[in-house]
Parts: C-alpha cells; sequence; structure tokens
C-alpha cells in the first residue's frame, strides 16, 4: 500500500529531490527510531532524500515500514503533513523549499518524537 508518492508531488515541486524530501526525513526518522522494514537495516541513510530516491523509487510504501511503523502511519503521517507546511511557512518558503540541513532534521525528528510519545501513551 502506498503511504505518499514522489510522482504526486513533482509538478508542484519541479525536481525529485524537492518532492520526496518529507518522505526521505521520515523514513531516516522511522529507520532511527526501529520502525523501518527489515530492508532498511543497516543503511545509511545519513542523507535522508538520497537515500530515498534510491531505495525506494520515490514512493514511501508499507513494506517500508514494520508493523509499528506502518500503525504509527496511520495515526500520525497526515499530521505529518501538516507540519511540513506549519515549518515551511515559518520559514517563509513553500513546502517543497525547505532545505535538507541539520536544523530540519532536528526539528522534524523532534516533532515526530513528540507525535510518537502522544500516539503511545494513547494506546496504553
Amino acid at each position: 500500500m502506498s503511504i505518499d508518492r514522489g510522482d504526486s508531488h513533482f509538478d508542484d515541486a519541479g525536481s525529485w529531490e524537492k518532492a520526496c524530501r518529507h518522505m526521505g526525513l521520515f523514513l531516516a526518522w522511522a529507520m532511527e527510531r526501529g520502525f523501518a522494514s527489515d530492508d532498511h537495516e543497516g543503511e545509511d541513510a545519513s542523507s535522508p532524500t538520497e537515500y530515498f530516491i534510491g531505495a525506494c523509487d520515490t514512493k514511501l510504501t508499507n513494506e517500508d515500514l514494520n508493523d509499528e511503523g506502518n500503525a504509527f502511519v496511520e495515526a500520525a503521517y497526515e499530521d505529518y503533513l501538516g507540519e511540513v507546511n506549519a515549518y515551511a511557512s515559518s520559514l517563509g518558503v513553500g513546502d517543497y523549499d525547505i532545505v535538507e540541513d541539520e536544523a530540519t532534521k532536528t526539528h522534524f525528528y523532534a516533532w515526530l518524537d513528540a507525535r510518537l510519545g502522544t500516539w503511545r501513551s494513547q494506546r496504553n
């Protein structure tokens, strides 16, 4: 099942890198938190967008995540997309113009970690 696809963002983004940046950041976070499937185990996602494009052919699917990762996606991915928009707006840029740098990674990892904490507390 498709979670998000670069081709649905490409026309607005203008490049694969921009179209896939938010998915690459999400997958890199999922890999670090143990939510990625075995296909991504031990892989280097220090350049999240580049890794995502190469490993996932611009498509984030349920096969990229394990069961817990897929359950989290169901609860939080739409909110994550809203946060991408809010973060871009706070920088005065469009959703696809967010740069992939340490500040961006720190922001989204912190946001996702907080959302994960809320999700886990609601499940218990």
